[in-house]
This record gives C-alpha cells, sequence and structure tokens, in this order.
C-alpha cells in the first residue's frame, strides 16, 4: 500500500484560534477528507506532537501517528523494553 501523499494535505491559519486544512481531490476524496478530518482532530486535541520528543508530528505520516519518524518509534520501543526489563529492588534473583 502506497504512504499518503506529502503534498496532497497543507493546512494554514487564518486567524489564530483557527486552523484550515486544504486538500487536493486525487486519488479517493472520501478517503481523503477522511484522513483530512482525522488529522484535524488530532491537532486540535493535542497538537499532534511526537510521544517521545514533542516536535510536530509531519502531515505525510499517516493520520493515527504518534511518532514522528520511526527513529523516535524505535527509541520509545526500547526506552519501555528497558523500563520492563529493569530488576527491581530487593529481588534476590539478581544478586550474585
Amino acid at each position: 500500500m502506497p504512504a499518503p501523499d506529502p503534498f496532497a494535505i497543507y493546512p494554514f491559519e487564518r486567524r489564530k484560534p483557527r486552523l484550515s486544512i486544504c486538500y487536493a481531490e486525487c486519488g479517493n476524496p472520501r478517503h481523503r477528507k477522511a484522513r483530512v478530518e482525522r488529522i484535524a482532530v488530532q491537532i486540535l486535541q493535542s497538537g499532534w506532537c511526537c510521544r517521545y520528543c514533542g516536535q510536530p508530528v509531519p502531515l505525510h505520516r499517516r493520520a493515527d501517528a504518534r511518532y514522528c519518524c520511526e527513529g523516535c518509534r524505535k527509541r520509545a520501543a526500547r526506552q519501555r523494553r528497558r523500563y520492563r526489563t529493569r530488576p527491581k529492588e530487593g529481588a534476590d534473583r539478581w544478586r550474585e
């Protein structure tokens, strides 16, 4: 499945509290409109920022993306894995 076209969606602000998102009518317009609506909800709810580094997520990412790039996604996974496998204090099995 091809990735979303990075130049098909472009946001702009008319006034400070308002955000407008325009999109190109190429491909399936119903899917494009649904993607734009989902991205608008993400931006309005949380600013659509990366959960690892806090940078804004680029518009060419999927509408349900949580990270700005693969590197941040992998670093977050490594961090979660390290946290899960860390020995608990007072655990006898980790002492020698």
